[in-house]
């Protein structure tokens, strides 16, 4: 019994963490940083990004091309103030359209922290996002 225990223990503490680690980039808005992933294949960065509102929590999984200054989103999701879902956009419904990343709007102060992750991290490109 002991060793069931001691093996479920070992087990546990070597289990990997999805704790969020959100940094504030603007009003009402943060950036995961423990999120933000390169994808050699398109050569982009993903993250996700929560707005607070008054009635709600936006959360943005959103992909940056940080050479050619341009963000699209990939997934939105409303929830309540207590994260229950309420609506939750993917990427039929989004529209997968690259757009410009426009100055002094929350975009840019997402590119902004995205740009300012990979040079104090470059262990990101490590974090490469695989999906099977």
């Amino acid at each position: 019994m002991k060793k069931i225990l001691i093996i479920l223990l070992l087990l546990a503490i070597n289990l990997p963490t999805c704790a969020a680690e959100w940094v504030k980039i603007g009003n009402n808005l943060y950036l995961d940083k423990s999120s933000v992933r390169y994808s050699s294949k398109n050569r982009t960065y993903k993250a996700w990004v929560k707005e607070v509102k008054s009635k709600e929590i936006v959360l943005y999984f959103n992909e940056y091309n940080i050479k050619e200054k341009e963000w699209r989103a990939l997934d939105i999701v409303t929830t309540d103030l207590k994260n229950n879902i309420k609506k939750r956009e993917t990427p039929n419904s989004v529209g997968l359209t690259w757009v410009n990343v426009v100055p002094d709007t929350n975009s840019a102060f997402e590119y902004q922290e995205i740009k300012k992750q990979i040079t104090k991290s470059p262990e990101i490109l490590e974090k490469e996002l695989r999906i099977d």
